[in-house]
């Protein structure tokens, strides 16, 4: 398995250094971006790390503030002794950033859904926030603690599913 993180890590990467030759504005306004993640669960979680790819709309209607439409694919991987079948979906959030004194650093709150991938699957509550730091090339570099409230019926239904993530995205 770590193997799959390594490359799903170089992979971002080459991408994102492709992307670099177009040109970034760091101005009010609309961009887009790619982004991926990895996330440690919390002990009580069946679950042991998780990993993301996530396209993203950003727009900024002033310099204080962001809001960033994220989709993408996450993967929540169970720890080795878990009988839990590991629990992907996609994610449909909305996070707002706010750029409260320091320049280029934020707090970001998240709110959205998760719609689970395999067949009979309800809808997930996703919830959350964090903090990161906005470069002025483009990245964007953050850590979040993310909530997944699954509905009781769903088959993949887990009383506890949420993770602390490094979220990484380049914006163009």
């Amino acid at each position: 398995m770590n193997n799959k993180i390594v490359i799903f890590l170089i992979s971002f990467l080459f991408l994102t250094h492709n992307l670099k030759a177009q040109s970034y504005d760091d101005s009010i306004g609309v961009k887009f971006g790619i982004g991926g993640g990895f996330g440690i669960t919390t002990k009580a979680s069946p679950f042991g790390y998780a990993i993301n790819l996530n396209p993203q709309i950003q727009y900024s209607p002033s310099d204080e503030l962001s809001l960033n439409l994220v989709t993408g694919y996450t993967r929540l991987l169970t720890k080795d002794t878990s009988p839990v079948p590991d629990y992907d979906f996609i994610p449909l959030k909305l996070e707002i950033k706010i750029f409260p004194i320091i320049e280029n650093m934020y707090t970001v709150g998240i709110v959205g859904a998760g719609l689970g991938i395999p067949k009979n699957t309800k809808i997930a509550f996703v919830y959350g926030g964090g903090f990161g730091y906005r470069f002025l090339n483009g990245y964007d570099l953050g850590i979040k603690y993310e909530v997944y409230q699954q509905h009781k019926n769903s088959v993949t239904y887990q009383a506890k599913a949420d993770q602390f993530q490094l979220a990484f995205t380049y914006f163009f």
